[in-house]
């Protein structure tokens, strides 16, 4: 299993777009944890809305480490939210 995290801070234009993309992958053994650092749009409900688990964040490096903390298996993956995945690259 593969958990990919997402440090975040308002990025409610970008998120859909990645995880869209995470969505459309062929590899399924995977968990999305989005660590954010208090957005004050609709970052979080974004998120969730795609099953995505949400953990507290901070700067970028902090928000990275709060989701490998959060993570529950061994392979971590960090991704920007303005990232989009090609499809077939998990």
């Amino acid at each position: 299993m593969l958990s990919i995290i997402v440090p975040t801070f308002n990025e409610e234009h970008f998120l859909p777009r990645l995880l869209a993309s995470i969505e459309r992958q062929d590899f399924t053994d995977r968990e999305v944890i989005v660590a954010d650092n208090r957005s004050r749009d609709r970052t979080r409900t974004i998120a969730r809305s795609h099953g995505v688990r949400v953990v507290g964040g901070g700067t970028p490096a902090v928000g990275r480490n709060r989701g490998a903390e959060a993570s529950r298996v061994e392979y971590l993956m960090f991704l920007d939210a303005d990232v989009v995945l090609p499809d077939g690259f998990l």
